[in-house]
């Protein structure tokens, strides 16, 4: 070793001592085992029969299961104007820029200034060195109390990514967008679905509506026999009152139906960005039915198609990268910084001095008395980490959950509906029978009476088992987030 190299590494070997100091703390902050993040999951579905194995509709346009014109019309307008969506929209758009602004800090950063100023001294010169300011060097050598000048110069500063921060911090950005992404479809699949249940509703008590005005008129019609046979001696007041009772039963059901209309139709005209209520949604319709129900999803598809499934893996990304942010903390922070600086003259009397300097060094940022600190946060983000994992865990289980739900929902409904078939047809045969009886003469008004009223409550309760069916095919398609089969980006 020289004699001139020895000084200069005595000089310098408290900063060596420290960054080497500094690297070995950090070397000490050892992560802890995380859990492993894949969650078991069955082959197939345990309620697979409920639908078929073969696909017959889009599964990113599931709703064309019911094949509506008038329902397929709604959607495409929702998809275009709910607000909800368009608010998704731009917050996604926001994170994709920031994703970018992550990105532009690996990259070195320039800043340039300048400026200009005209100054005037209205006392003397300064009297000593130590009275002296910057303005002072840029008079003029005649002594002219007046001067103009301009100072003009660049900043650059690009920081050493040694330890993996920026990139941690870019990475952060895109999770999060993935995750805003995920959030995105999952408002997409709940505003679809809200809209489909809306209409199912809305025909659904159009339907219901129907067949309890015809109640209605039934009832009607035998207080007023009631009333004739009381006015007769035939029967007493007991059952003028039983008759009027059920009359006024079925009445007050209507505004509660009608009102349930109105509702489901407004909920309509919001979710498609509208303020008033579509007229041509009033008039009624029959119920939809989704004729052709398929299924190919299978339980390890849901980590693919589920968008909260999806949103939960991105915020494991984002843990880690914070995580990863928060170890290279720990270590020392490098930074290459320089200038370029120029002064001189504008107009008028010339300046006593022009000058164009530059510069340039290493910026050393090294953490010693808070590094305790520091690696308290490294055990938060690897407790934020561990969080993240079982959330996915449960996020997947809960898919899982939703989707068998919605199979076992749908081959119940289907069960049922055989059942109410038979029982549908069982009433329209009475009812039928009833009255050919009673046109005859073998049997009174009453008897034909009972048998239409049986028929009205076989058919609302087929009604109600129709709107089941349909909902949990709604349920199903959202529990697979089939309005969005596209990988996350």
């Amino acid at each position: 070793m020289s004699r001139q190299t020895t000084p200069y590494l005595r000089q310098r070997l408290p900063l060596f001592a420290t960054i080497i100091m500094a690297a070995a703390l950090a070397g000490c902050a050892k992560l802890g085992p995380q859990p492993d993040s894949v969650q078991p999951v069955a082959t197939d579905w345990a309620n697979r029969g409920a639908v078929h194995r073969a696909p017959s509709v889009d599964p990113a346009q599931w709703w064309k299961a019911f094949d509506e014109p008038v329902l397929d019309a709604l959607v495409a307008q929702t998809l275009e104007q709910n607000l909800t969506l368009l608010q998704a929209c731009n917050r996604l758009q926001a994170a994709r820029a920031l994703v970018r602004t992550a990105a532009a800090q690996r990259l070195p950063q320039v800043d340039a200034s300048a400026e200009g100023r005209r100054q005037k001294r209205l006392s003397g010169r300064a009297e000593s060195d130590f009275e002296r300011t910057p303005e002072d060097d840029l008079q003029s050598p005649s002594g002219s109390r007046a001067s103009s000048y301009f100072q003009a110069g660049f900043d650059a500063s690009w920081e050493l990514d040694l330890f993996g921060r920026l990139a941690a911090t870019e990475e952060a950005a895109r999770a999060t967008a993935g995750s805003v992404l995920a959030e995105s479809r999952m408002a997409r699949v709940s505003v679809v679905a809200e809209v489909v249940r809306s209409y199912i509703e809305l025909r659904s008590g159009q339907r219901r509506l129907a067949l309890q005005r015809e109640n209605l008129k039934d009832q009607n019609h035998l207080v007023a026999m009631t009333r004739d046979r009381r006015a007769a001696g035939i029967v007493g007041d007991l059952d003028i009152d039983r008759s009027l009772t059920t009359a006024s039963e079925t009445a007050a059901q209507l505004p509660l139906l009608e009102q349930s209309i109105q509702q489901s139709a407004q909920r309509i005209a919001v979710l498609t960005g509208k303020t008033t209520i579509d007229s041509n949604l009033l008039k009624p319709m029959p119920q939809p039915v989704a004729e052709r129900l398929a299924l190919r999803v299978l339980p390890a598809d849901l980590v693919r198609v589920r968008p909260e499934i999806q949103r939960a893996e991105r915020l494991i990304a984002q843990a880690s990268a914070e995580l990863g942010i928060a170890v290279a903390d720990l270590y020392p922070r490098m930074t290459l910084v320089g200038s370029i600086t120029a002064k001189g003259d504008l107009i008028g009397t010339p300046l006593a001095e022009r000058a164009t300097n530059a510069s340039a060094g290493l910026s050393i940022h090294i953490p010693l008395l808070d590094w305790g600190a520091r690696r308290a946060v490294v055990s938060a983000r690897e407790a934020s980490l561990t969080e993240s994992i079982f959330a996915y865990r449960l996020a997947v289980l809960e898919g899982i959950e939703d989707t068998e739900n919605a199979l076992t929902a749908i081959d119940v409904g289907r069960r049922k509906a055989m059942e109410e078939e038979i029982h549908l047809a069982a009433a329209q045969r009475t009812a039928s029978h009833a009255d050919t009886l009673y046109q005859r003469g073998i049997t009174d008004l009453l008897d034909r009476l009972d048998a239409a009223k049986a028929l009205r409550e076989a058919q609302l309760s087929s009604a109600d088992v129709v709107e089941q069916q349909a909902l949990a095919v709604v349920a199903l398609y959202k529990a697979v987030g089939g309005a969005s089969l596209e990988p996350v980006q």
